[in-house]
């Protein structure tokens, strides 16, 4: 008797609304259009109770969420591109459907880089390769576009250019050295060069012989080599034992060697540039 009665009371909250379920009514998304791997919030809204929503998100995810209310809300990241329809189902003691759509965008293409710059240094070169003592060398600056720079000829002067690439310069020497020549461009020209240019003595300048003082050494006390010969000479020693050296001296020119075994070495000396002229001298180690 008691169960009917129970029976009874239920059918009668059904029939009268007193007992109802929820429904889902709309499914929205915060964006219209997202890139891909982007978070995008679904909201679920609707009337209540309803304990659980199902979420299809149109690109192979769909889940149920167990909920206390509406709405709800979710976030969801699409990993390719394409129009997605999300369908949104009232679950349990909610029923109801929903639905919308949303655009997903393949990310877009990183900038391309900047376009290289129409002027460019590309490079140093004189003629001669070796320079001469107050005779002019003409260096060659490689390159394309107008380009302006400043020319640091390493001898304390500069000039300023302005002009179509490539270009030719000629400057006079007045010591004979190793100088480091430098183009360095001013923006949009681009690309800085750094070329070391050897001018030697004047033509007719000559080595004519060396000697050793003394001719037997001592190891580990130096001995003096006299290059002897005429003007302002460019060369290179070689010591010997493995050891050189590239000077650009006024001849006589004297230099201490430090030997450090017992041997009989052969030094040899070479003139270079427009300068003449080699010799050897043998000097025993003892």
């Amino acid at each position: 008797m008691p169960r009917i009665a129970a029976f009874l009371v239920t059918s009668f909250l059904l029939s009268s609304g007193y007992v109802s379920a929820g429904t889902v009514t709309a499914v929205k998304t915060s964006e219209a259009t997202v890139a891909i791997g982007a978070s995008v919030s679904v909201t679920v809204s609707g009337t209540n109770p309803c304990g659980a929503a199902f979420i299809d998100y149109g690109d192979g995810t769909a889940i149920t969420y167990a909920l206390t209310t509406l709405p709800t809300t979710q976030t969801h990241a699409y990993q390719k591109a394409g129009t997605f329809t999300i369908v949104a189902r009232g679950m349990g003691n909610c029923d109801g459907e929903a639905t919308t759509r949303i655009q997903v965008n393949a990310a877009a293409p990183p900038p391309p880089p900047p376009p290289p710059s129409a002027a460019e240094i590309r490079g140093l070169g004189f003629t001669p390769k070796v320079g001469v003592v107050r005779q002019p060398v003409a260096i060659t600056i490689a390159g394309r576009g107008a380009c302006q720079y400043t020319l640091d000829f390493g001898d304390g002067n500069q000039q300023e250019m302005d002009g179509d690439l490539p270009q030719r310069v000629n400057h006079t020497y007045a010591q004979a050295r190793t100088y480091t020549v430098i183009a360095a461009p001013m923006p949009p020209c681009t690309g800085k060069f750094t070329e070391r240019l050897q001018v030697a003595a004047r033509a007719g300048e000559r080595i004519h012989g060396l000697s050793v003082d003394p001719p037997r050494g001592t190891v580990g006390r130096s001995v003096a080599i006299v290059v002897d010969g005429v003007g302002t000479c460019a060369y290179r020693i070689e010591y010997g034992d493995g050891n050189h050296e590239d000077r650009t001296r006024l001849l006589p020119d004297r230099v201490q060697h430090v030997y450090n075994a017992r041997d009989s070495y052969v030094i040899a000396v070479t003139a270079s540039g427009t300068c003449e002229g080699r010799a050897e001298r043998t000097v025993d180690i003892r």
